[in-house]
């Protein structure tokens, strides 16, 4: 573990809490994101997931009307670092100069595999680094409840 309290993200790693979230996930939460990194404006994303489905999400407060691509549900942010981890076997295609590494770390929640915090930093001064920290995930119950 990094002094971030982040691990170096595994394969293994990822697969065993992804498998953990599908196998404990609730059909319906709602779920606050923060992304932010050297080359990204700092975001909020308000997420509901209502029976398996994204019903609704915002960013910093706006409705975002079009979410079939990235929709930021645990599902898409799985989707997401898998991306990222695709893109770090060529690290050059995140800005890194020839000779160096995409460090990719993560945390998840051990009873259910969501994900807590993720962080991309380059190595080789490229500032090319991001961070996603989910500030809160909340079950939700029947729906209207």
């Amino acid at each position: 573990m990094s002094c971030s309290g982040l691990s170096p993200l595994t394969p293994q790693m990822i697969d065993q809490a992804e498998k953990q979230w599908n196998a404990s996930k609730p059909a319906s939460y709602r779920l606050v994101v923060t992304m932010s990194g050297d080359r990204l404006e700092k975001s909020e994303y308000e997420v509901r997931v209502e029976n398996g489905t994204v019903t609704r999400l915002t960013r910093n407060g706006q409705a975002v009307n079009s979410f079939q691509g990235q929709d930021y549900s645990m599902d898409g942010l799985f989707s997401i670092i898998r991306e990222e981890m695709d893109l770090s076997s060529t690290p050059g295609k995140l800005g890194a100069p020839e000779g160096y590494t995409a460090y990719l770390m993560a945390d998840f929640d051990n009873a259910t595999g969501r994900l807590l915090k993720y962080r991309r930093s380059v190595g080789g001064g490229a500032n090319n680094s991001i961070d996603i920290v989910v500030q809160s995930f909340e079950p939700q119950g029947k729906p209207g409840a």
